[in-house]
């Protein structure tokens, strides 16, 4: 190879390198900006360790053939809890604006609302969904429980105060 092919083939190396050296040092500094999750991470403050911390690139994870209708409504994340005591899970969709928990809270629970925990709820026997700002948490009892009058509500005010903290 010729001197001037070998300038040639530095010189298109020469970006390659760098951004490879870029890369490799966003990875290995420790000070360097590393990217956040968006949303609820860790414990919430009163509630045991969630079974899933999904965001909303994974909610087909949770959520069987929802997943598009939420990102559609701005989900961004989905936390998931399993309860024994009242046998139940629970999910706390986080959502870009208020309006969009809103939306879904009005498509899955209907328009009516009861008394409840958060802004706004809507409870049955087998059922809670409540909206805490941007923050839409439904939880479903398992078929055939049958806990005391209001566990599922108590349960709901846990996860409630959780998101107030």
């Amino acid at each position: 190879m010729a001197p001037r092919d070998w300038l040639k083939a530095l010189a298109l190396a020469a970006p390659l390198v760098a951004i490879t050296g870029w890369v490799i040092h966003g990875a290995v500094d420790p000070s360097a900006p590393q990217p956040a999750p968006q949303g609820p991470a860790g414990v919430w403050p009163g509630l045991p360790q969630h079974r899933a911390d999904l965001p909303a690139d994974r909610l087909e994870e949770r959520v069987n053939g929802a997943a598009d209708a939420l990102r559609a409504d701005g989900c961004r994340r989905l936390v998931h809890w399993r309860f024994e005591a009242p046998p139940a899970d629970a999910e706390a969709l986080v959502f870009r604006s208020v309006e969009g928990a809103r939306a879904v809270l009005d498509r899955e629970a209907g328009p009516e609302r009861t008394p409840g925990p958060g802004e706004e709820a809507q409870v049955s026997p087998q059922s809670v969904y409540f909206r805490r700002g941007a923050v839409l948490v439904r939880i479903f009892l398992d078929p055939g429980a049958s806990p005391p009058p209001d566990a599922l509500v108590a349960r709901a005010r846990e996860i409630d105060r959780a998101l107030q903290e």
